[in-house]
């Protein structure tokens, strides 16, 4: 007996294909019942020349499904945008699958990081860092501050899921904002990243 055919917009087959909507057009809406053969998008940012999109998988091992996420990034060719060759994947905290809700991971914090990747020399239209993590559901907007710069956006996500990308070299924060744009906490990320892989552009 065949399996059910999965959505085309949670079908691994056709991740990078997905990710080109996302950046485009948002995330989408997800079914009632998730499996842990799809690929989920949970969150996207968009940089000038460079934007990633954050896919839960699920890799099975040992009698169970472990969860993780690939950070898939792309680059602006022309009025398109297109998939690097290579992307990434690291270890997620937190299956919404076999525990929707949870928070544990969080450790009573109101944003927490899980890892990333930094480069300190980005091939043109590669990200120079990529930094994913998870927030409570209080959270509603998140913001890249670098070199005085705040870039606050409306969080679009799926079970507390973020990410952002930089196209600079250089320390950064991230912060995290309730609905009425009171700052809750914030993240200091020194450059490289401390777990990061060397050269991003290579890995990704």
């Amino acid at each position: 007996m065949s399996e059910p055919e999965l959505p085309a917009g949670l079908d691994p087959r056709c991740t990078r294909r997905t990710g080109t909507s996302v950046i485009e057009r948002g995330l989408p809406e997800l079914p009632e019942v998730l499996t842990y053969q799809m690929s989920i998008p949970v969150a996207y940012w968009r940089a000038s020349a460079c934007a990633v999109v954050l896919f839960l998988r699920f890799q099975p091992g040992d009698g169970k499904f472990w969860p993780k996420v690939t950070m898939g990034t792309y680059f602006l060719d022309g009025e398109r945008w297109s998939a690097h060759r290579m992307w990434t994947s690291i270890g997620w905290p937190h299956d919404p699958i076999a525990r929707p809700g949870t928070m544990r991971d969080l450790a009573g914090q109101v944003i927490g990081r899980s890892g990333g990747a930094s480069t300190e020399q980005p091939e043109p239209g590669y990200p120079a860092a990529v930094v994913v993590g998870r927030v409570v559901p209080t959270v509603t907007q998140i913001a890249l501050i670098q070199d005085g710069h705040e870039d606050r956006r409306q969080l679009e996500s799926r079970f507390g899921a973020w990410v952002v990308c930089t196209e600079k070299h250089g320390p950064m924060d991230v912060a995290a904002f309730d609905e009425h744009g009171l700052m809750l906490a914030s993240l200091e990320h020194p450059f490289p990243l401390p777990d990061s892989g060397s050269g991003l552009s290579g890995q990704l």
